[in-house]
């Protein structure tokens, strides 16, 4: 220890009645030695006088030695040292060999020094003994001194004894008093505090639990699904400091068969499922089991039962839980549980009531949100369900389309693409390019309501078919608008034939009226229909069509789409075969109604064109003209019944002569006969018919090879002709 240190062990333990203490040995030693000095002594009493000095000099420096390395040893020090101070001072009143000198106010000192200090019983000893050794101080030169003066000085010691006693007495008293007065309030101070501190640790600890179950709360509300609910919960239970194992199960069929923990990787509890229904197993008797039969939260502490050891792999992770609690989980208050909360606790005190409260409060809500989730996949399955029957309905209806029309079903399939490509380069969000998609995929289900009469049609349209197809928006938003989930849709579906110079129909929008998806698929749309084929309009070149959309920019199509169209349409490679020519038997069926040649059955002369000038989208070759002369005579001789009956006859037999082969019958008296692979057909073979061969008619054949890409001209003089355009 320090000298520093030592020094502040004194300070604590003295006070200023021994500061007095030191000050009057040091006036006592200072008094002494300016005797010596100032007065003139005998030799003997001066020597005497040197060696008392000196020697209360070593003496009181010894004392204090002792104080300041053993300040326990104070009350001793100053009752081994009052006899020697006694001395001391009577050998000063001895050496001034004076009764007025002033020596003698050392005595008065000492006595009130130690009545103070040591109380009024000692006070009365020091009295007496000072008395005493003055007495022997002045002996000689007592018969001298005045009885009374002498009485008044020694009755002074006593009298000065007996008030600074009772005084002491009393200050003792009262410190006593206050000393226990202040031990008491320690004790209580004490006593509270440690109430206080119990109360703040208890408040701390519900705190914690309530910021654990608002944590959850927040989870009840974020968790994506059930499982990482529930495992998130159990998480967030065992981040409370007491809270060291959490698990949650979930009944079904009257057995806890799925169960969630933090961390399911390492769950240290036996596999479900657990039997809830009592006496028959080994976890009918924990605490969730007992929860979930009795619907109501069951609560054990360690001193009182084991803390369900069947439910443990290894029983050791219990070691130190002082508490279990197992809480229903339902999604009302009346019902029946839908699972259990099972909550270990390490805490001394185990569950106070409040935090009870609080779990079970919690419980609840857990269990609201496994009935809402539950629900919630409920109705999803249900919406799942209910969607795929909507869009097994739609996309049947889109089907309906494509079995009228094969032609639409290619034709919304590209456009479908290219409003992707589209899309994609514009940086539309995600949603928003699968929107798009899905709507160009039915932009055309509104042609259900189309007739066949005018979808079907070939050739140009009239101003009441056009007016017809304009019809075809409104009713796929009627079919579409009516579904939650293609009403989205529908809008879009609405105006893609909308212009941003308002001419475009059906509500004549313009510009940032027209919703964008709408405006992408009308570029997309109209892009498509451009580089296709039509029987009455060939397709244009890629970059014909790429022209076209740039000049009706800002007027047809909007400007920025076509922007962007230019770019990401530029190396999309069209396919050449494809056409509005029917190629199922149905389709053929469903086309002959334009083409068909009232009376033999055979396609006319307007389907005769089409093929011919569209060559390049079929593998037609081979084409043989056949007229037939001397009908007229034939007419006048049996009748124009009789001729019609002939024509009949006739075109029977090439259909059955030339079954892979179109036949048509053109300006009354002329056939023609088109094959992919070349026929050696000559007049002699059609003379031999059964209905020509016995009459006057004659047929001339005429042999063509035909050529892909090459536009023909059909004119009619005596008989049909068929020549290339570019000869004429």
């Amino acid at each position: 220890m320090s000298l520093y240190q030592q020094w502040e062990r004194v300070r604590a333990a003295t006070g200023r009645i021994d500061l007095t203490f030191l000050l009057l040995r040091v006036f006592s030693l200072a008094g002494g030695v300016a005797w010596l000095l100032l007065v003139s002594l005998p030799p003997w009493e001066e020597s005497l006088l040197i060696r008392a000095l000196v020697a209360f000099f070593l003496y009181s420096l010894t004392c204090y030695l002792v104080i300041f390395f053993r300040p326990a040893l104070l009350k001793k020090v100053y009752l081994t040292s009052l006899f020697l101070d006694l001395a001391f001072l009577s050998l000063l009143v001895h050496a001034a060999t004076s009764f007025t000198c002033s020596f003698f106010l050392g005595y008065y000192l000492l006595v009130c020094l130690h009545t103070i200090y040591f109380g009024l019983r000692f006070g009365l000893v020091v009295a007496i003994f000072s008395a005493l050794f003055y007495l022997l101080s002045i002996w000689p030169i007592l018969p001298q001194i005045d009885w009374t003066d002498l009485a008044m000085r020694i009755g002074f010691l006593f009298f000065l004894a007996i008030p600074v006693g009772l005084l002491s007495e009393k200050v003792k008293q009262d410190k006593e008093k206050l000393e226990h007065l202040n031990k008491t309030l320690e004790t209580q101070v004490a006593q509270r505090t440690a109430e206080i501190a119990a109360l703040l640790d208890r408040e701390r600890y519900l705190r914690e639990i309530l910021n654990t179950v608002a944590h959850i709360n927040k989870l009840l509300i974020t968790s994506p699904n059930l499982t990482a609910l529930l495992e998130s919960s159990c998480a967030r239970f065992m981040q409370h400091g007491d809270y060291r194992f959490c698990w949650i199960g979930l009944l079904q069929n009257g057995v806890i068969s799925e169960v969630h923990t933090a961390d399911p990787a390492h769950n240290p509890l036996v596999e479900p499922p657990y039997t809830v229904a009592a006496g028959s197993g080994p976890f009918t008797e924990i605490t969730a089991a007992i929860c979930l039969r009795e619907n109501r939260t069951i609560t054990r502490l360690v001193a009182e039962e084991p803390l369900d050891i069947p439910l443990w792999r290894d029983p050791e992770r219990l070691r130190g839980a002082r508490g279990v609690i197992s809480l229903p989980l339902r999604a009302r208050q009346d019902e029946e549980p839908l699972g259990c909360l099972t909550i270990y606790t390490w805490r001394r005190d185990g569950f106070e009531a409040e935090e009870r409260e609080m779990l079970d409060e919690l419980a609840g809500d857990i269990g609201f949100a496994i009935d809402s989730f539950r629900q919630r996949e409920l109705t999803a399955k249900l919406t799942a369900e209910r969607t795929a029957n909507y869009e097994e309905t739609i996309f049947s209806f889109v089907d309906m389309i494509e079995q009228r029309d094969t032609y639409t079903a290619g034709h919304t399939e590209r456009v479908a693409h290219y409003c992707g490509l589209i899309a994609r380069a514009m940086k539309l969000p995600q949603v928003e390019k699968k929107r798009l998609y899905t709507a160009a995929v039915l932009h055309d289900i509104g042609k259900v309501a189309t007739p066949d009469s005018v979808l079907l049609k070939p050739g140009q349209l009239t101003e009441l078919d056009y007016e017809l197809i304009k019809l075809h928006p409104r009713a796929g938003y009627e079919m579409l608008s009516n579904i939650e989930m293609y009403r989205d849709l529908a809008a879009i579906i609405l105006h893609h034939h909308e212009r941003p110079d308002g001419k475009g129909y059906p509500d004549g929008l313009v510009d940032e009226e027209i919703p964008l998806l709408s405006r992408i698929m009308a570029v997309a749309d109209a892009f498509d229909a451009m580089t296709t084929n039509r029987i009455y309009k060939p397709r244009k070149k890629l970059s014909q069509a790429l022209a076209e959309l740039q000049q009706l920019a800002g007027s047809q199509f909007d400007a920025e789409v076509v922007t962007v169209a230019l770019k990401v349409l530029a190396g999309i490679e069209i396919p050449l075969h494809i056409n509005q020519l029917p190629f199922t038997e149905l389709e053929k069926k469903r086309f002959s109604y334009f083409f068909n040649d009232r009376l033999t059955g055979l396609y006319n002369e307007d389907y005769l064109k089409i093929v011919i000038n569209n060559l390049d989208s079929n593998r037609y070759s081979c084409l043989y003209l056949l007229h037939l002369r001397n009908l007229p005579e034939y007419n006048k001789r049996l009748g124009w019944e009789k001729g019609n009956q002939l024509f009949t006859r006739f075109a029977a037999e090439l259909q059955a002569a030339f079954p892979r082969s179109l036949v048509f019958r053109a300006y009354g008296n002329d056939f023609a006969i088109i094959s992919e692979d070349h026929l050696d057909l000559d007049s002699r073979l059609l003379k031999a018919f059964a209905d020509i061969s016995s009459t006057e008619i004659e047929i001339d054949a005429h042999h063509i090879d035909l050529a892909a890409e090459q536009l023909y001209t059909i004119k009619k003089l005596e008989k049909m002709e068929i020549t290339p355009t570019e000869a004429l």
